[in-house]
Formats: C-alpha cells, structure tokens, sequence
C-alpha cells in the first residue's frame, strides 16, 4: 500500500480535485446555459475542460504516476486549457460586441461558465501541472507531440463545418469570411503558440521540480 502524500504532493492532489470540480462545473453551466445556440461540444474551450477533467480524474482515482504517452495527454490537455484561455482573454472577448469577457445577454449560466473555464480552470490545471511529476522533456519536438489536441479538434470541426454539417464556431477560423489565406495564415499562429506554450509549460514545470528538490536537500 502507498503511503498518503505529503508536501508538494498533497497540495497538487487537492488541486486536483478542485480543478475537476472546476472543470465540470464550468462544461455543466456551458451546456445548461441558454444564451448561446452554438452547440457546446463545438468550442475547443469545452473539449478541452472536458478532456482536462477527465485526466485529472483518473489522476486522481489511479494516482500521480504514468507513463509517456500518459503524460502526453496531460500535458496536450493542459496546453488546450490555457491556450483556449489565452485565445479568449487576447481575441474572443476584446472583439465581441461588450468588448469584456460577458456578453450583454448572457444568463447566468453563461457568464458562471466563463469565469470557471477561462479564469479559474486555466490557474487551477496550471498550478496542479507545476507541482505534479511530468517527465517530458522541454523540447520543441516534445512540444509539437501536444499539438495533437488542437489539430485533432481543427481536423474534426473543419470536417464538420466543410461538409455542412455544423458551423465552425470560431469567426476568424471561417473560410468564408476571411479568405483561405487569412485562415491558414491564423492557423500557423496558433499552431506556434501552442508548441510554444508546451516548451514554456514543460521548462517551468523543470525549473519549479528543481527549486523543490534543492530546497528540500539543504
């Protein structure tokens, strides 16, 4: 039987737990609310809080440990969060008609579903990243294996969307709009900002780990 953890591993398992909560809460009120015809499963911020709940969930039913590809879909589903994050507080919300993060119609459910995924799920997922074992190394090839996320997620909804069979919900992700050149320019941008995010993320995750460890041998 393992011993309880204690330390660093006690609090990252508490944020843990808060951040699934906060997760779950944030997807429930998304698909509850009523302001907002788009349906929730469509938006990158949803897919991504749903597959971040999920691996902390089993994180915290099977425990801290795993394996490469293991830590791979961790890290891909903590670079989605606050990526979806970011991309929302920097583009989404600074266009939208209020110019906030809150529309002026938006329920109540709607605006509880902001705050829990673009604020408090993106400094919760990091917080339990940082001061949890992550084994990866902070390379750019590391990086580009979590890319998978959003090119998985890109690869389905622009399927969906070129056939007819639902709206890309993102305005700047619209051929029609914009132009195939603006929106594959706008794709490469992302897609570097998400292999820069997997090295930032990975790099302080090393440089906290070893903080940790050379104040806990002196």
């Amino acid at each position: 039987m393992s011993s309880s953890p204690t330390g660093p591993g006690r609090t990252a398992a508490r944020l843990r737990g808060i951040a699934a909560v906060a997760l779950t809460l944030g997807v429930v009120c998304q698909f509850v609310q009523r302001t907002d015809p788009t349906p929730s499963l469509l938006y990158f911020t949803v897919d991504s809080a749903i597959l971040a709940a999920t691996v902390m969930i089993w994180r915290l039913v099977r425990g801290p440990a795993g394996t490469v590809w293991g830590d791979r879909v961790r890290g891909a589903a903590v670079v989605g969060v606050v990526f979806s994050s970011l991309v929302y507080v920097t583009v989404i919300a600074p266009s939208s008609p209020s110019g906030t993060w809150f529309g002026a119609h938006d329920d109540a459910w709607a605006r509880t579903a902001t705050l829990f995924l673009h604020g408090a799920a993106p400094v919760l997922v990091i917080a339990e990243f940082l001061l949890s074992p992550y084994s990866l190394p902070a390379t750019w090839r590391e990086a580009t294996l979590l890319a998978w996320w959003p090119t998985t997620y890109l690869a389905v909804v622009g399927t969906l969307s070129w056939s007819g069979a639902a709206t890309m919900p993102y305005l700047f992700l619209r051929p029609s709009r914009f132009g195939a050149v603006a929106v594959a320019a706008a794709v490469a941008v992302l897609y570097a900002i998400v292999v820069a995010l997997g090295v930032a993320l990975a790099a302080t995750h090393h440089a906290v780990r070893r903080h940790h460890h050379t104040v806990g041998t002196r």
